[in-house]
């Protein structure tokens, strides 16, 4: 418990709000009623509901790997992708929360835990001291321009 509050608050926002918004995906995000009976669906029905759903788990996994010190791919960059998968997360949680008619509470609910987690995210990046690639920078490092370094 010790090592989760010595965590940075990038680390410990993308964790908590992450956390709870898997348990609340589990809750019915739709719900209608009919004849005295009501029903509901979950956040992992549809296709919306399935990526933003699988996007948190890999979020979560990545950010607690982090936070406890496991070893990953050093080419792939912490801030960049902890940014990327939250702003999926959010994306497609609000999409879920508007493409269905019978929207429930937990779906809002759901949308605010996910821009906690995106501003979690935001936090990781400010500190990891990475950039967010331009499309200048994406044009020139695999175009054919000019000869290439060894070319000369």
């Amino acid at each position: 418990m010790d090592q989760l509050k010595g965590l940075p608050l990038g680390r410990q926002l993308v964790l908590g709000a992450g956390v709870l918004l898997l348990i609340d995906s589990f809750l019915d995000w739709q719900q209608f009623s009919f004849l005295g009976h009501t029903g509901g669906q979950s956040a992992w029905h549809g296709f919306w509901g399935v990526i933003m759903g699988l996007a948190l788990v890999v979020l979560l996994a990545w950010t607690a790997a982090k936070a406890f010190g496991v070893e990953l791919p050093v080419n792939v960059p912490d801030g960049l992708t902890s940014l990327g998968l939250s702003a999926l997360i959010l994306l497609f949680a609000f999409i879920k929360a508007i493409s269905d008619d019978a929207v429930h509470w937990p779906a809002w609910v759901g949308v605010i835990l996910a821009a906690g987690m995106g501003y979690g995210a935001w936090l990781i990046f400010g500190a990891s001291g990475e950039k967010l690639p331009s499309m200048s920078s994406m044009g020139s490092s695999g175009g054919s321009s000019g000869p290439a370094a060894g070319d000369e």
